[in-house]
């Protein structure tokens, strides 16, 4: 019986490990921390350029004449987001 109340009382402890010198530990530290900051390069390099002032006027012009809207359902849509807020208020 004291065997079955001693297992389940048991704290696992992780096995013993010897250190690493500290040699070692400062090159997987540098390891690491370069290999973070080749990451980090990486996805920068990866995020699109932002545009020149040439082709945001180019952009602009483009979308000027554009309607994301209807202007019919633009008040319809005001008049909805109203109702929708004032539901959230309750």
């Amino acid at each position: 019986m004291a065997n079955k109340t001693q297992s389940r009382n048991a704290i696992a402890m992780p096995a013993y490990r010897q250190p690493q010198p500290l040699a070692d530990r400062n090159a997987e530290f540098v390891r690491q921390f370069t290999a973070k900051q080749r990451e980090a390069d990486e996805r920068i390099a990866k995020q699109a350029k932002p545009l020149t002032a040439d082709q945001r006027a180019a952009l602009r012009r483009q979308l000027e004449n554009v309607r994301f809207l209807q202007p019919a359902y633009a008040d319809a849509t005001k008049l909805n987001v109203a109702n929708i807020l004032r539901k959230w208020k309750r």
